[in-house]
């Protein structure tokens, strides 16, 4: 079953896809009643049909196999050979993250140099209370690197990485500039000021 973000909407490529299933169907049943081979059959009217461009979106080609038009011609038999036979069914991606612990995450590489995201996430999943607990549950929420990358991308990763060793870098020629700014000083003036000599009235008494 696929799984793409929760939308019931079917797009037109999808219905394109069907529409094109069930040509190529129609197409394997009249070969096959005109006396052809059913497989010689499927590789012919496989071959006419695969890796064609869809109309309503030029960026997807038509997959279509011998063993994929096989087990399509099965699937458009039992759904009463229409085109609704091939609608793509899909549901909701259930979530496997709480925003809570990858926002902690966020943090964590924002504040610390790591080698590599997956090293990363390792290091994150051994400090203690790092993942919160599962609702209803004694036991902390279990989260694979694979289901990190689902929503954290190494791009984000290296860029939040380069930002950070910015930082650090600025923040060194930051002190070295300061402890030099510093020594200058105190090469031209001293810790402590001179005391004021006060000079002494002198009085006459008869």
């Amino acid at each position: 079953m696929n799984i793409l973000p929760a939308s019931n909407q079917i797009s037109d490529w999808q219905t394109e896809r069907a529409s094109r299933l069930h040509r190529a169907c129609l197409a394997l049943e009249t070969a096959i009643k005109n006396g052809g081979k059913i497989c010689k059959s499927i590789r012919h009217v496989a071959s006419g049909h695969n890796a064609r461009q869809f109309k309503s979106d030029a960026s997807r080609r038509m997959q279509l196999s011998a063993p994929t038009l096989r087990r399509m011609w099965q699937v458009w038999r039992r759904g009463g050979r229409l085109p609704s036979a091939f609608r793509l069914k899909y549901r909701p991606v259930r979530a496997a993250i709480p925003a809570p612990v990858l926002i902690r995450f966020t943090q964590f590489v924002a504040a610390t140099r790591q080698p590599s995201l997956k090293k990363a996430w390792q290091n994150f999943s051994n400090r203690p209370g790092s993942f919160c607990r599962a609702h209803n549950s004694r036991k902390p929420v279990k989260i694979s690197y694979c289901q990190l990358c689902r929503y954290f991308t190494a791009a984000n990763f290296y860029r939040l990485q380069a930002h950070l060793k910015a930082i650090q870098t600025e923040q060194l020629n930051l002190a070295q500039l300061r402890l030099a700014i510093t020594a200058d000083i105190r090469r031209q003036l001293p810790d402590q000021l001179p005391g004021r000599r006060v000079g002494r009235e002198i009085t006459f008494e008869i």
